[in-house]
């Protein structure tokens, strides 16, 4: 019946929009005297025509009808400007490509002469700069702590201090892997809106899903705190008030985007995109985030069906009475849906590999990014057959590359060079302590690089901790492709095993474990244990690493030789890890494997006593505190 609603509606509109154009061409086509009347009724009828064509044009994309003319027409809005935009953005972004480094010139000019007044400016005479082999000779490289005293300055209310003013908003980083960060903003919104622009843009052009079609976004609602000026810190992925009317793309309504509580959150998300069978894309933070919701709708799935057959919405769902409340309208608006719920329980009750194209046939790819390794195991199961779509490169610090898709670079990300002064650190000149940079135009293809940034909001030739390769040019900007986290790197003594080693080293040792399949994997390093830890051995003269593997069922214990695997796998792809091996500098690793949950007693440890949100959440590899350790020892089998 809501079906048949909207889509009389829409015939009805576009039939009447019509024939009232037809009128007021008749009148302007008379022989009226009043020349002005003419003008008039056919300047509205020409509009009036056009309305009724856009409304023809919505009926025939058969939009979900789980909506009404104003919320279908705020969608068609805003997906017309976001194709638009993100078209040109995309062009533009093309154009600078062929000659990189003058907008890498123009940008260090914009940002001198917008904060060199300041007192950072000043201190390190922005002023006196022109030219980028300037820049890089008369700035040091830096890290944050170069920079937390300023920011701690500027979060007390100080103007001018490293950007002119002060910011609109604070990024508050995840703090899994250290003391949080609080990276300035201005206007963060607007650069999320323009490259949120060019992503759905370049999406639609790979899949072709259709204008109108909705995506599941699943996100959880940080905590917005204050600094003592009143400016707000926030995530990287914090939706910002006031942009409801962006969120008519996505099938869960705006009280739906305030939940911030992770489990309420994804059954909500999973109840209305579940509504609806014509969902187009899956927009993700990280795709671990994934498995969680495809997790809960695995133990939940005959409590939505009964939410869907009955237009309710759980009451065992914890949620603010104002959110329950417009949640609760929107279903009611629309009605129960028996139908459909049949349709989803039939397909609940063969099993869930391959369950999202099962639901929702129209998803082409699911866009996220891939930072614990999940993604073999959720392509095997619950999205066999889908694609993964990485299209941005972007952190806390700077939203630095987008991957314009296959028609243009196999591989990779392009520069935002406009926003982003790039400079690289070889990989094998980390470890200095004053190394050499390059910038766009002097990078290699092929090789290893540290990234430094310099933008706008406050961090100067900042490094950055990521390690990118060059795989490629497109036109004269390189192609770049992210590999690992310094910060990651586990190093006992100078065998520097990078997030890629380890990671590909686990696999292949769990691929030698008959009947295995692992969940989830973290690594320690024994010199962070105490002295009273329940795994310390004090007998033991060499360091080793800790590894906990989370397998999808314990079964009977790993064997010695099954243990092994992992110390043969790494000696395989790192020659010093081997050297030192083999000279008894390091010992052999200790494997434990944890309980199932295990590591999301580790995710709940970190939620709550970090920085971290459920948006930003990524399973750390490397275990930096004894604390971390101590989570998941308490699961060991």
């Amino acid at each position: 019946m809501a079906s048949y609603s909207l889509y009389n509606r829409l015939r009805v509109l576009s039939t009447t929009l019509f024939l009232l154009s037809g009128l007021l061409f008749w009148t302007a086509l008379s022989d009226s005297p009043r020349l002005w009347l003419r003008l008039i009724s056919g300047t509205l009828g020409l509009c009036l025509l056009l309305t009724a064509f856009l409304y023809f044009w919505i009926l025939i994309q058969q939009p979900t009808h789980r909506q009404s003319l104003t919320t279908v027409t705020a969608h068609f809005i805003i997906s017309f400007l976001m194709n638009f935009f993100g078209k040109r953005e995309l062009n533009k972004l093309f154009h600078r490509c062929k000659n990189p480094m003058y907008h890498q010139e123009r940008l260090l000019r914009e940002i001198i002469k917008r904060n060199g007044a300041t007192e950072y400016g000043r201190k390190h005479r922005l002023m006196e700069i022109n030219s980028l082999e300037q820049f890089r000779r008369q700035h040091p490289l830096t890290n944050y702590e170069h920079f937390r005293s300023y920011v701690d300055r500027m979060m007390e209310g100080e103007r001018d201090v490293l950007i002119h003013g002060q910011p609109t908003s604070y990024i508050r980083t995840t703090g899994t892997t250290g003391k949080s960060k609080y990276i300035p903003q201005i206007k963060r919104m607007d650069i999320i809106m323009q490259f949120m622009a060019i992503l759905n843009y370049v999406y639609n052009d790979l899949y072709q899903v259709g204008p109108l079609r909705k995506s599941l976004y699943l996100y959880v609602a940080p905590e917005i705190q204050k600094t003592k000026s009143g400016v707000d810190i926030e995530t990287g992925a914090t939706i910002a008030e006031g942009y409801d009317w962006g969120l008519s793309g996505f099938s869960t309504p705006p009280a739906g985007f305030k939940i911030t509580t992770l489990h309420e959150a994804l059954y909500v998300q999973l109840l209305f995109s579940l509504l609806d069978p014509d969902i187009g894309s899956m927009v993700l933070g990280f795709v671990h985030f994934l498995e969680s919701a495809m997790k809960m709708l695995e133990t939940n799935w005959k409590q939505l069906v009964y939410d869907i057959r009955h237009g309710t919405l759980n009451p065992a769902l914890k949620l603010p009475a104002e959110i329950r409340r417009k949640l609760s309208e929107d279903l009611a608006r629309h009605g129960a849906d028996p139908k459909r719920a049949a349709q989803l329980e039939k397909e609940f009750e063969k099993g869930f590999r391959r369950i999202i194209q099962r639901i929702w046939p129209r998803i082409r790819g699911i866009h996220g990014v891939d930072s614990s390794g999940s993604w073999p195991r959720i392509s095997q199961t619950y999205a066999e057959g889908l694609p993964l779509v990485t299209l941005a490169y972007l952190c806390s610090e700077a939203f630095m590359c987008v991957g314009p898709g296959p028609k243009f670079v196999r591989n990779g990300y392009l520069p935002l060079v406009q926003q982003i002064l790039f400079e690289f650190i070889r990989e094998k000149d980390m470890s200095l302590d004053k190394p050499q940079t390059f910038f766009l135009n002097e990078v290699e293809k092929g090789q290893n690089y540290e990234i430094v940034v310099t933008q706008g909001f406050g961090l100067y030739r900042y490094r950055m901790g990521d390690v990118v390769r060059i795989e490629d040019f497109y036109e004269n900007a390189p192609v770049i492709e992210f590999l690992y986290r310094t910060g990651q790197m586990l190093n006992l003594r100078f065998e520097k095993l990078d997030q890629t080693v380890v990671l590909e080293s686990v696999r292949a040792a769990v691929n030698r474990w008959p009947g295995r399949c692992m969940l989830e994997f973290a690594v320690a390093e024994s010199t962070i244990l105490s002295q009273d830890c329940q795994v310390a051995e004090p007998d033991e003269l060499a360091p080793y690493y800790l590894f906990f593997i989370e397998l999808l069922e314990t079964g009977k214990p790993l064997s010695d030789a099954e243990k092994r695997a992992i110390d043969e796998e790494l000696r395989l792809r790192n020659s010093d890890y081997e050297r030192l091996r083999r000279e008894v500098s390091i010992s052999h690793p200790r494997v434990f494997v944890v309980r199932p949950g295990t590591f999301d007693d580790l995710k709940n440890y970190l939620l709550e006593n970090t920085g971290a949100s459920a948006n930003q959440y990524k399973v750390p590899r490397k275990l930096r505190t004894y604390a971390m350790v101590d989570a998941l020892l308490k699961g060991v089998v």
